[in-house]
C-alpha cells in the first residue's frame, strides 16, 4: 500500500513539474558553474524554502550536523552551535483549551541551555513580526517557569525569508539581507542581558550572482534559495560544509517513509497553493466589481452636488472605509462558500477567523 501511495504522489509531483515548464526551452537555459537537466521533471534536491524541503532536512535528526552547520553562519560568533538537542514543536499553553496552542517549525537548545526556534515564512503575513516575538516570548518563559530565578538562558528566533520584510527604510535594506533585533538601550545602544533575539534571513530581495557571493553569508543565501533548482554541487562551493548539505538535500538519498512524506508534504503544498491563488482571483474580481460599482455612484453623486466640494470629500473617504468594510465581508462570504480553508480566507481579507466563521 505504501509502494501506491508513494507512485501516485510522485506522479503528481511530475505532472505539477510538468505544468510548471512546459513552456520552457531548457536546452537555452545556461546556469554558470551548476547544470540543469534537461528532462526537466526530476528534480535532484529538495527546495529548502518550501515546507516540505523544510521539514526534510531540517526535521530530520540525522541532519543535526548541516543544520548547525546553516545556522552558525546566522548566528553571532558567542552562539555557535557545537551540539544540539532537538525538541518538541508543538506546544500547549498555560491552560489546556482555553490558552493558543504553539506551533513551531523548528526548535532546538544548545549545551549551554539556549534555544534555537527556526520559522520559515513564504507568504505574506500581517503582524508576521508581532508573531515571532510572542513565539520567542512563550519559549522564553517557559524558562522562567521551571525554577526560582529570572537568570534563564536566551531564545534565538531565525526567519528564513521568502517574501519581503517591511522595513520603513527600503533603500537601506536593497544591500542588506541579514537583520537582527533585541533589547538595546535606545541611543547608545547598551545590551543588559541577552535575552530574545530575532535574525531574519531575508532572500526574497536576495538577487546576487554567483560572482558577487564574497562572504560566507552570501554563500549561504545563495544555497538556500536556490539548491531546489540546482542538479549538481557547483564548484565554487566544494567545501565540507555545502557538501553535507547538498548531500542531506538528495531526494534519490531520502529513504522510503521520508520520501513518501516528502512527497505528501510537496503535493499538500501545492495544493494549498492553489486555493490561495483562487481565493486572491475571486477576492480581485469582487473588489474589481465593487470598486466600479461604488465609483459610478460617486460619480453620480459629485455631479448632482458640485457647490459642495468639502462636504463631498468627507463624505467620500467615510464611504470608501464603509465600502472596503462591506467588501472585505463579501469576498469572505463568497471564498467560504466556494469551501475555501478559514485559515486562507483570513489571510486574503484581513478578517479576524471569529467574523468568518460566523459568515
Amino acid at each position: 500500500m505504501a509502494k501506491v501511495i508513494r507512485i501516485f504522489l510522485f506522479f503528481i509531483m511530475c505532472l505539477n513539474n510538468i505544468m510548471d515548464i512546459s513552456c520552457v526551452d531548457l536546452k537555452n537555459i545556461v546556469m554558470p558553474n551548476f547544470t540543469i537537466s534537461n528532462a526537466a521533471t526530476v528534480q535532484r534536491y529538495v527546495d529548502i524554502l518550501t515546507n516540505g524541503g523544510f521539514k526534510a532536512l531540517f526535521g530530520d535528526v540525522n541532519n543535526k550536523e548541516v543544520v548547525m552547520s546553516i545556522l552558525n553562519v546566522l548566528l553571532p560568533e558567542h552562539r555557535r552551535l557545537a551540539d544540539i538537542e532537538y525538541l518538541p514543536t508543538e506546544h500547549q499553553g498555560q491552560i489546556v483549551d482555553v490558552s493558543k496552542e504553539y506551533h513551531y517549525d523548528f526548535m532546538c537548545r544548545d549545551l549551554s541551555g539556549a534555544v534555537f526556534i527556526v520559522e520559515l515564512q513564504r507568504y505574506h503575513e500581517d503582524h508576521w513580526f508581532k508573531r515571532c516575538v510572542s513565539y520567542a516570548c512563550r519559549a522564553y518563559d517557559r524558562q522562567n517557569r521551571k525554577g526560582d530565578t529570572y537568570d534563564v538562558p536566551p531564545v534565538y528566533l531565525i526567519g528564513l525569508m521568502d517574501v519581503e520584510v517591511d522595513h520603513p527604510d527600503k533603500e537601506l535594506w536593497k544591500t542588506r539581507f541579514v537583520s537582527e533585533y533585541t533589547f538595546r538601550e535606545k541611543d547608545c545602544g547598551d545590551l543588559l542581558g541577552e535575552t530574545i533575539v530575532i535574525i531574519f534571513a531575508e532572500m526574497a530581495n536576495f538577487s546576487k550572482t554567483i560572482e558577487e557571493c564574497h562572504t560566507e553569508i552570501d554563500k549561504m543565501l545563495y544555497l538556500l534559495k536556490n539548491i531546489g533548482r540546482m542538479m549538481s554541487q557547483p564548484s565554487w562551493l566544494q567545501h565540507e560544509v555545502y557538501s553535507r548539505i547538498f548531500a542531506a538535500c538528495e531526494i534519490a538519498g531520502f529513504a522510503e517513509d521520508k520520501r513518501i512524506e516528502y512527497e505528501k508534504e510537496m503535493y499538500d503544498e501545492r495544493r494549498r497553493k492553489s486555493e490561495m491563488d483562487t481565493a486572491k482571483r475571486i477576492g480581485f474580481e469582487t473588489g474589481r466589481q465593487e470598486g466600479l460599482k461604488v465609483g459610478r455612484e460617486e460619480g453620480r453623486e459629485e455631479g448632482r452636488e458640485e457647490g459642495r466640494e468639502e462636504g463631498r470629500e468627507e463624505g467620500r473617504e467615510e464611504g470608501r472605509e464603509l465600502g472596503h468594510s462591506e467588501a472585505r465581508i463579501e469576498i469572505a462570504r463568497k471564498l467560504k462558500m466556494s469551501g475555501i480553508d478559514v485559515g486562507i480566507i483570513v489571510q486574503t481579507t484581513g478578517l479576524n477567523e471569529r467574523d468568518v466563521e460566523q459568515l
